[in-house]
């Protein structure tokens, strides 16, 4: 015999092979993918044993390939293998299964599906749409964009702003060092803030008389001088600016108590205006957003939110309140008559962790004249709840809690 056999190996050209022991292939596998077709060679992995005195091997370099088990893994198998991008076997859902569907429910994206499940080979491609409405960015003649196409929610499905005036749109109440209210400016022109006052009294029409007497738990306070809102955005009022940064991994527009120099605090026209123990109630609480010049008689609603717990509050302006300002005359000017407090609409209050989120910015419902707004509306009218409710409750989520950004659409579909 002469060197080299194909299989063995193992000697110089030319020389006499050394004995061969009689070998018995005990089990034989080929990679099916290291296999190289243009190749004259095969390289086995073979387990051998001594055979039985009357077994041999044959050596014969054409052993037949189809003589061997080729292990090569098939598409349905459960597993993504090399060259497939999923696996038909692989339940909807779970990872490596093949998608049955491309749409990613971007309105913004182009979707396009390439292969077929039978041959786990599906590839998804979502490419984005240039100036399209609903992307997140402000593009061609956009007022807003804020990612989604749902109409009244600030950013139109046409990504206009619904105009308007100056909207409460979140409120957090507990815990106590995670409390915020959060307003936006649905116009497209920017709001100035000075003579914008934020409250939580109940009284607080009274303010141009100058006899609000001091309430320990309670605000009255305007925003610093020279401040404004930008069109379609949204401002946040901590409590506590260096708490709510603690909360939320950001700092505030505003804060109740001052707190840090960086973080403008609201104003107090007078001392009595703050209560040391000031903040929002768990359990029954309104807030009013109103504007007032310092000189005019009355005040004028903007926007205003409550929920009742144990107890209740609310606006309960009448025609026979009436005023004289600080204003160079001594007439007197009256409100008009406030929705009765037991028809005004409340929202329950959210547990710890859980806020309140205006769903519907154009104000459904509302009375949109005869009334103490600032833009003749009845602010007390509107219907926070029910079957037109312009709010909705995420109960104690901290993950919903969204300052400075629209609600989720878990909270407002």
């Amino acid at each position: 015999m002469l060197c080299a056999h194909p299989l063995l190996g193992g000697c110089s050209q030319g020389a006499p092979a050394p004995p061969v022991p009689d070998l018995q292939i005990v089990d034989a596998t080929v990679d099916a993918q290291a296999f190289d077709a243009t190749s004259d060679s095969l390289v086995l992995d073979a387990s051998v044993d001594q055979a039985p005195p009357d077994a041999s091997l044959d050596l014969s370099p054409d052993l037949p390939i189809s003589d061997l088990s080729v292990d090569i893994a098939p598409c349905g198998n459960g597993k993504v293998d090399l060259g497939e991008t999923c696996d038909r076997a692989i339940p909807v859902g779970l990872p490596g299964a093949c998608p049955q569907t491309c749409d990613d429910g971007n309105s913004c994206t182009t979707d396009s599906k390439a292969g077929d499940a039978t041959t786990c080979d599906v590839v998804c491609t979502n490419t984005p749409i240039q100036l399209c409405c609903g992307n997140g960015t402000i593009e061609g003649a956009e007022q807003c964009d804020d990612a989604n196409k749902r109409d009244q929610d600030g950013c139109s499905n046409s990504c206009q702003l619904p105009g308007g005036h100056l909207l409460i749109t979140e409120v957090a109440v507990s815990p106590t060092e995670a409390e915020f209210v959060e307003i936006y400016n649905p116009t497209t022109t920017a709001i100035p803030l000075e003579n914008i006052y934020l409250t939580d009294r109940a009284d607080y029409h009274m303010l141009p008389s100058g006899s609000l007497a001091a309430a320990s738990f309670d605000f009255l306070l305007h925003f610093p001088a020279g401040s404004q809102l930008k069109p379609g955005t949204f401002a946040t009022i901590a409590l506590n600016g260096q708490k709510f940064q603690t909360a939320y991994g950001k700092a505030p527009d505003y804060e109740i108590f001052d707190s840090s120099p960086s973080i403008q605090t609201l104003i107090a026209r007078d001392t009595r205006h703050l209560g040391a123990l000031a903040g929002l109630a768990d359990d029954g609480e309104l807030l009013m957003l109103f504007h007032w010049n310092g000189q005019t008689d009355t005040v004028a609603d903007i926007d205003y939110v409550r929920w009742t717990g144990s107890s209740a509050v609310a606006a309960h302006k009448t025609t026979t309140t009436c005023l004289d300002g600080p204003d160079s005359n001594n007439a007197t000017s009256c409100y008009v008559n406030d929705t009765a407090e037991a028809s005004q609409s409340t929202l329950i209050p959210p547990q710890p962790g859980g806020s309140i989120h205006r769903c519907n910015y154009l104000e459904r419902g509302e009375v949109k004249a005869g009334g103490n707004g600032e833009t003749g509306h009845d602010e007390t009218s509107e219907p926070f709840s029910g079957a037109n409710a312009t709010w909705g409750r995420n109960p104690s989520t901290p993950s919903n809690r969204t300052p400075g950004a629209a609600a989720p659409r878990s909270i407002c579909p």
